[in-house]
């Protein structure tokens, strides 16, 4: 009984294990089937990867040449051989996998265990990723500091002008003092408010005098309109002048 019931667990141990090893073999065999099947589309993405690091290098290399300061220079400067260093390591994995440079294809081993080769690139783009962003946070520090350092000369010099412009009073308080004491009276002020009364009365004089002026002027200006009449009258009067009236009417009677 032992021993029959001994061997019959080791038959359905045995069972087990090979079941759940064939369970594991067909999923590795299986990752490794989509694996070989999606190789040549993985490949082609990982060589575009490449090249746009090329690309994306020398793009770096024209915004390293606009930076000013020369630490910043240097600093973004290892950054970037050390983006390219990972770009080439990445070249040469991928170019090791291929048929040829020019050719796309991979080769046969490359392509049954692309399962296993196809983590490794993914983990060195992974950190090629990284540096690049790494790369652009600091470009964008150094840019923003570099605006704010901007606007700061820019309000030093803003300021520098308006003193300048202000006549060398940069003092407020000062500034405060002048506009709020006013100024004290001078001696010769003082003495024109005091002769003011004074000067008061040759005024009056002179307005009346100007006012018995205008009357002189509008009576001799009656009496002249009144001898004119008065010299019509005398004129009227005449006998020529009655003469050449009663001359102009036989005139006229003798026309009609």
């Amino acid at each position: 009984m032992t021993d029959s019931s001994a061997r019959q667990w080791i038959l359905v141990l045995s069972l087990t294990a090979l079941l759940l090893s064939l369970a594991v073999i067909v999923q590795v065999a299986g990752r490794y089937v989509t694996a070989y099947l999606a190789a040549p589309s993985e490949v082609s993405a990982f060589v575009d990867c490449v090249d746009s690091t090329i690309a994306e290098n020398e793009s770096y290399d024209l915004d390293i040449a606009k930076v000013q300061r020369i630490e910043d220079k240097v600093r973004l400067g290892r950054l970037l051989q050390d983006i390219q260093k990972r770009g080439d390591a990445l070249r040469e994995d991928v170019n090791l996998l291929l048929v040829g440079e020019d050719d796309s294809r991979l080769r046969t081993s490359s392509r049954l265990f692309w399962a296993a080769r196809r983590l490794d690139l993914q983990e060195k783009v992974r950190q090629l990723d990284m540096l690049r962003m790494r790369f652009l946070v600091v470009q964008m520090g150094i840019v923003a500091s570099a605006a704010t350092a901007a606007s700061v000369a820019a309000k030093q010099e803003l300021s520098s002008s308006n003193r300048t412009s202000g006549g060398g009073t940069s003092d407020p308080e000062k500034s405060m003092r002048l506009f709020s004491t006013p100024p004290r009276p001078s001696s010769a002020l003082s003495r024109a408010m005091t002769d003011g009364p004074r000067a008061k009365t040759p005024l009056r004089r002179l307005s009346t005098q100007a006012i018995r002026h205008n009357d002189n002027a509008e009576g001799g200006h009656r009496m002249g309109w009144v001898g004119v009449v008065q010299e019509l009258q005398e004129l009227q009067k005449s006998p020529s002048l009655h003469k050449r009236h009663v001359s102009t009417e036989m005139a006229t009677e003798q026309t009609r």
